[in-house]
């Protein structure tokens, strides 16, 4: 098992502390502690996955709007939660926006008794230390709990990289993935800051990588480890680190291979460089030497491609229907002659392709709509088009993970979905977790409709604004009744509101509004 933020409650200093927001986050693993009371030291790229914050928001008590942003960055770093000191002694009152923010974010804070200052930070820390200790000694369950804790973070950050990071955290010791020519594929460092030349470990080791298993060099900079390993489709990767403490042993590089093992079978990560499928997940983790490096091996050249389309693919689809998809896929595009890279990645198929050629080639066009729309585990997929395509990816790939639930939750009857559709959900996302007077102007302009008796009138207005674009015909089709009732409910809204749904610019305001009570009503 692993020490979770519910089992952090029973702990003799937080049994005394009570949940007060983020309740639906309490299930998610604590591996660490650390306090933070400084105002903006917090870098939005640095990861700090599985960590207990403990604070008593000292430099943002006059500030609710900074608070808010402070819990954001929380998130996106990776904490999982926050424990809030001396409350009543420095915030005075804990404001509704700061609780609101955090059950949007299903970011737990624990609240302890607000004039106890008897109690200390180093009473939480070393409560929290000690079973996460305590229960690393008893249980040996590193690479199961490893898989746990990258299974709980976001799809956007859920890299090869981040998985070593991990490991580093665990070992205190830098990793270093590789293929057969040296060219890394991921790293990280202990400490963070603590960088090492790859160099210096890789020709530590004068003899063949490929020849032996583990093998260890004790160095003036402490002791070097090397571990070749062959991955699911036979390409071999060696796995480097570097220690200066009596911690990492071999075993603890087996565990860390098995780890990269499982990681790329779950998530279907194709770390095989001399495959030009595998620049996705380079490009994806903003490794552009890798990149680089992967064009030159397979003569790829990145200028002839400028559109992408991914692909969602429902859970538990057999990977011989997904394989047998992207074999048809390919087979359309090699008759037209047009360079393609496509592959599944994580829980969806991403192609890369040229834009020009595929649009005028109609032909190709209505053939990958139509395999596309006849495969019921693709529930959706968006298209992105860039001249800098190899560039962007990386950031197509993490705004379509962090919107694709809210686009669908706006769109529940679309499965093609434009950049502009994916652009514009996110900034309902960012309405909907966001505590303002813009939110609240949105809430508030429904309010007539929703207080009205008849339950169907949102039903209608959401349909006919999103689902059928504002046609009658279609919005009645949707809803299975006649024109004439579509017609008559949207002019009961329409006298309700107080103006024409057709009429700018509140018919913007309107469809903003609407999206965003699917979104609130998805969510709640």
């Amino acid at each position: 098992m692993s020490v979770t933020l519910r089992d952090c409650l029973k702990l003799p200093s937080l049994s005394l502390g009570k949940v007060i927001a983020g309740h639906k986050g309490l299930s998610s693993i604590v591996t660490t502690v650390s306090v933070l009371e400084f105002e903006d030291g917090m870098e939005e790229d640095i990861m700090t996955p599985n960590e207990l914050l403990v604070s008593a928001l000292f430099c943002l008590k006059d500030d609710v709007d900074a608070q808010c942003q402070f819990l954001r960055k929380c998130k996106h770093n990776g904490d999982v939660g926050l424990v809030l000191f001396y409350a009543d002694m420095i915030l005075g009152n804990i404001d509704a926006k700061l609780l609101e923010t955090a059950d949007l974010l299903n970011f737990p804070i624990i609240l302890l008794p607000g004039k106890d200052m008897g109690l200390k930070y180093s009473d939480v820390i070393g409560d929290v230390m000690e079973a996460i200790f305590y229960d690393r000694k008893v249980n040996h369950y590193f690479v199961s709990s490893t898989i746990e804790r990258l299974s709980q973070t976001p799809e956007a950050v859920r890299t090869p990289s981040l998985a070593l990071q991990i490991a580093s955290d665990y070992a205190k010791a830098s990793f270093f993935l590789c293929d057969r020519q040296y060219h890394l594929i991921a790293s990280s460092f202990w400490p963070a800051s603590n960088y090492l030349n790859f160099e210096i470990v890789k020709e530590a080791f004068s003899d063949d990588p490929f020849t032996d298993h583990t093998v260890v060099k004790n160095q003036e900079d402490g002791v070097f480890f090397r571990t070749p390993f062959v991955e699911k489709d036979d390409s071999t990767l060696v796995l480097y680190a570097a220690s200066k403490n009596e911690i990492l042993y071999s075993g603890i590089m087996s565990e860390v291979v098995e780890i990269i093992q499982l990681f790329t079978a779950l998530w279907h990560y194709n770390l095989n460089v001399s495959t030009k499928e595998a620049v996705i997940p380079a490009l994806f983790d903003g490794k552009q030497h890798l990149v680089r490096h992967i064009c030159q091996l397979t003569h790829l050249k990145a200028e002839l491609y400028n559109e992408a389309m991914i692909a969602e693919v429902r859970d538990f689809t057999p990977e011989k229907e997904i394989q047998s998809f992207l074999a048809e896929v390919r087979l359309v595009f090699a008759k037209s002659s047009i360079p393609l890279i496509a592959d599944l990645h994580g829980t969806h198929v991403i192609l890369l392709y040229q834009n020009e050629m595929a649009v005028k080639n109609k032909l190709l066009e209505e053939d990958l709509k139509e395999i596309l729309n006849e495969r019921s585990f693709i529930p959706f997929y968006t298209y992105y088009h860039t001249e800098t395509l190899f560039e962007e990816l990386g950031k197509f790939l993490r705004e379509y993970s962090k919107v694709k639930n809210t686009a669908r939750g706006i769109y529940p009857h679309k499965k093609c979905f434009t950049a502009e559709d994916m652009r514009y959900a996110l900034r309902i996302l960012d309405l909907h977790n966001s505590v303002s007077a813009e939110k609240e102007y949105y809430c508030n302009l429904l309010r007539p409709v929703l207080d009205d008796k008849d339950i169907d009138l949102m039903l209608t207005l959401s349909a006919y604004l999103l689902d059928a674009a504002s046609e009658l015909k279609k919005a009645s089709e949707i809803l299975f009744v006649h024109r004439n009732t579509v017609l008559y409910r949207l002019n009961k809204i329409k006298s309700l509101l107080g103006f024409d749904l057709a009429k700018m610019p509140m018919a913007y305001d309107i469809y903003v509004a609407v999206s965003l009570y699917r979104i609130n009503a998805q969510n709640a």
